[in-house]
C-alpha cells in the first residue's frame, strides 16, 4: 500500500503551514529569553514530551483507522530516526548524539518542509503530525545550538555520513525482508525536488554525494559563523 502524497512548494497552502511552523519555532525558542519559567529544565522536557506525544498519537491514529503496518509506520526513514534523536536531545542533551543529529536533523527537516512528501498520506492527524515532527527537527537543532552550547566537532560531518552508511545497510536488510521502502532505498521519493535524479540505484548514489556536500557545508558554515563572531568580539574589546 503506497499512501505517499506531496504538497507543491510555494503554493498558498504550503506558505500557510510553513509560516505556522516557523512562527511556532521562533516563539518556542524565544520564550527562555523572555520568560523565566521557560529557562527551567522542565520546559525543554515539555518540548520533548510534545514531540513524543505527536509520535505516539500518530501511531495510535494509524491503528485506529486500520492503516498501521510494519512497511510504512516505523520511524526508519532518516527523518524518523532523527525525530527519535530530537526527542532524546530535548529531554536531556547528549553531546555524541548531538554531533550526529545536527547534520541529519537540519538536512532532513529543511528538505522535508521545503518539498513535503507525506509518507503516511494526509488523512486526518497524519497531515499535522508531519509538520510537527519535521518542524521539531529544526526546533531541536536550533535549541541545542542556542541553549546547549552545541559546536560541531572536527570531522563530525564525515563521521555522521559514515554512520548513515551503517544505518542504511541495516534498513536496507529490513526493507528486503519486509518489502518496505524506508530511507527510500527501494524506490525514489515522489516529492517535486530537483535534487532527486535518476532511477534505482543511481538516485541513491546522488543522495550520497549530496549528503556529504550538505554535511560539509553545515560544518563549514558553523565554523565560519563562530570565526566571524570571535573577530567581532576581538574588535569590540580593542575599541
Amino acid at each position: 500500500m503506497n499512501r505517499h502524497e506531496v504538497m507543491e512548494s510555494f503554493t498558498p497552502i504550503w506558505w500557510t503551514y510553513i509560516t505556522i511552523v516557523f512562527l511556532a519555532i521562533v516563539v518556542l525558542l524565544a520564550l527562555p529569553k523572555y520568560r523565566k519559567w521557560a529557562t527551567h529544565k522542565i520546559y525543554r522536557k515539555a518540548l520533548s514530551i510534545m514531540l513524543v506525544s505527536n509520535l505516539v498519537i500518530e501511531n495510535c491514529y494509524g491503528l485506529y483507522i486500520g492503516s498501521w503496518n510494519i512497511q510504512e509506520n516505523l520511524p526508519l526513514h532518516l527523518c524518523g530516526m532523527s525525530s527519535i534523536m530530537s526527542i532524546m536531545l530535548l529531554f536531556s542533551y547528549h553531546r555524541p548524539t548531538a554531533q550526529i543529529f545536527y547534520y541529519w536533523g537540519l538536512t532532513g527537516g529543511f528538505y522535508s518542509l521545503l518539498t513535503p512528501e507525506f509518507d503516511l498520506g494526509t488523512q486526518g492527524f497524519f497531515f499535522y503530525a508531519y509538520f510537527i515532527s519535521h518542524g521539531g527537527l529544526i526546533l531541536a537543532s536550533l535549541y541545542m545550538i542556542i541553549y546547549d552550547g552545541f559546536v560541531p566537532e572536527k570531522k563530525s560531518w564525515l563521521k555522521s555520513f559514515i554512520i548513515i552508511q551503517f544505518a542504511a545497510a541495516g534498513v536496507g536488510i529490513f526493507n528486503w525482508i519486509t518489502q518496505s521502502n524506508y530511507m527510500y532505498l527501494a524506490s525514489p521519493p515522489i516529492a517535486n525536488n530537483p535534487l532527486i535524479m535518476g532511477d534505482w540505484p543511481w538516485y541513491i548514489l546522488i543522495f550520497e554525494v549530496l549528503a556529504l556536500v550538505h554535511f560539509l557545508f553545515l560544518y563549514l558554515i558553523f565554523d565560519f559563523t563562530v570565526l566571524i563572531n570571535k573577530k567581532e568580539l576581538l574588535i569590540w574589546r580593542r575599541n
